[in-house]
């Protein structure tokens, strides 16, 4: 569906607004707090799976051939629908997909935008990645298997053009519905990201580059992008928003944007401040959790930081964040460096996995993390946005049965895991354990050297005397808790996921 003038477009959305005032509200529009015990695996759609039967395995599989990684790739909808079930026995329940909208096709010195960020027609779908109802297919596939669907947008720009002037006749009329010049901020550039003015009014890109800013102070802009995200969501039955440089409009402008959507909004707020970051709760529902992100980089991957900082990381966030349960907690995305490109340390990979997938939050996998991709040779964008079938989608790689083991043990807990706050159980220069429901959780920022520490954690009463509590990642590992009520461990940096035995009957973790 495509308008060609806003006052068609307000017709439409008038009518569609007037008719759910008195029809029931869609099934799948999930709240914040449906979200909180999904994990979420953000793929890239042009780099997750080719079309079954289209495949070409050798296209973008060498991650060193960076003029053909910046084109598209051939992944596609219907690539993604043939490999839900990787997905799923991942023991993922959610993906977030990248952005949906066609794309300017023009090429750029870096590229083309099979990424999804450069929209041409934000009310066409990209044909590289198939046609509207092959997006249907794929929510509607990932529903069936109890799958939710986030789709990443963005508000903030449009795609770049080279060699035209921006903002004018010329260079707007290639956008659709925005192709008038008033659409759009005079150019500038962002100079200072310490000027939030700066920030919400220029342009990121760079100068060969630049992508045109929105003015979403502009009463047409402001209407035409919430009709839109109502109807994206509505028509394709999303569950979700991401929402792509949220940091870079007006907090307010994002109150009627997530209340249009109907679903669960996370936002993109690139910073390590608290404070800064949690302001933006208060206009969507959650933001993606860059201030634990940014510590827990340090902190698992420099065997030589503090684990005191975590704590610190922790507090503070408590303290500026209405609810710090719903935040999108993740190691690597494609927007940063590779985990795994900064430390070649498996130990402490697992450690940092380990505290994403069952801190306070909401966890989120980057594809190919589960096949420890690096993002050679840089780890960074765009090598770190890499293809997966070079992996053949393995499920038997140590990283893959990782996670999926900790998630298979999410499926079992208490609903009040999802709602509660963890408790610090244990914390040094090298270690953090916490408890969350009757889960005990210990890492460290050792890694491969074994430090061979014995260890006693105060159990306050979560487990009586005789409860035995096994380490789902080591299974042969088993601790009975005494009449002191504490639990005796033997750290050797690997971590540890302690729950009772009793607890996992039926669940095949560990064989029980």
């Amino acid at each position: 569906m495509k308008f060609s003038t806003f006052s068609t477009q307000k017709l439409f959305t008038l009518a569609t607004l007037l008719l759910f005032v008195t029809a029931p509200q869609f099934s799948l529009a999930r709240t914040a707090e449906e979200w909180r015990s999904r994990t979420i695996y953000q793929l890239i759609t042009d780099r997750f799976a080719q079309a079954p039967g289209q495949e070409n395995p050798k296209l973008c599989s060498d991650n060193r051939n960076e003029a053909e990684i910046r084109r598209y790739c051939g992944g596609t909808f219907s690539g993604i629908i043939n490999k839900l079930d990787y997905i799923k026995n991942l023991g993922l329940d959610a993906i977030w997909i990248s952005p949906v909208v066609k794309q300017m096709d023009n090429l750029t010195s870096i590229g083309v935008g099979w990424h999804g960020y450069w929209a041409q027609d934000i009310y066409q779908i990209n044909p590289h990645f198939g046609t509207a109802d092959d997006l249907k297919k794929l929510v509607k596939a990932a529903h069936d298997k109890d799958i939710w669907v986030m789709v990443d947008v963005v508000a903030n720009h449009m795609g770049p053009q080279e060699k035209l002037p921006p903002r004018t006749d010329q260079y707007v009329k290639a956008y659709s519905p925005f192709n008038k010049t008033e659409h759009y901020h005079v150019f500038c550039l962002i100079t200072n990201y310490d000027d939030q003015g700066n920030v919400e009014y220029c342009s990121i890109g760079s100068a060969d580059d630049p992508l045109p800013d929105l003015d979403t102070e502009n009463p047409a802009v402001i209407s035409e992008l919430n009709n839109w995200i109502s109807w994206l969501t509505r028509e394709f039955d999303f569950d979700g928003i991401r929402i792509d440089t949220a940091r870079h409009i007006r907090q307010n402008f994002w109150d009627e944007f997530t209340r249009s959507s109907g679903v669960f909004s996370i936002g993109e707020i690139l910073s390590d401040n608290s404070g800064y970051v949690a302001s933006y709760q208060s206009h969507m529902d959650s933001t993606l959790g860059y201030p634990l992100y940014t510590k827990l980089i340090r902190l698992y991957t420099n065997p030589n930081a503090n684990m005191y900082e975590l704590r610190d990381v922790i507090n503070n966030d408590r303290n500026a964040f209405k609810d710090t349960r719903i935040l999108g907690n993740f190691i690597d995305s494609h927007d940063q460096e590779r985990f795994a490109h900064k430390t070649q340390d498996k130990v402490l990979f697992r450690n940092a996995l380990t505290l994403v997938l069952l801190m306070d939050g909401i966890p989120i996998i980057y594809q190919g993390v589960e096949q420890d991709f690096t993002g050679a040779p840089t780890g960074n964008d765009p090598f770190n946005r890499e293809a997966l079938w070079p992996s053949s989608y393995s499920q038997t790689t140590p990283t893959y049965q990782f996670i999926a083991n900790i998630n298979a043990l999410r499926k079992v807990v208490s609903p009040s895991f999802y709602t509660s706050l963890s408790i610090e159980a244990w914390i040094d220069e090298h270690i953090y354990a916490f408890i969350k429901e009757k889960v005990l959780i210990i890492t460290s920022n050792y890694g491969g050297n074994n430090p061979n520490r014995d260890l006693v954690i105060q159990g306050n009463g979560v487990w009586p005397t005789g409860e035995v509590l096994v380490n789902i990642l080591k299974c042969d590992e088993k601790i009975t808790i005494d009449g002191s009520l504490n639990v005796p461990v033997k750290i050797d940096g690997e971590p540890k996921v302690l729950y009772p035995e009793k607890s996992l009957k039926g669940s095949r973790i560990c064989g029980l």
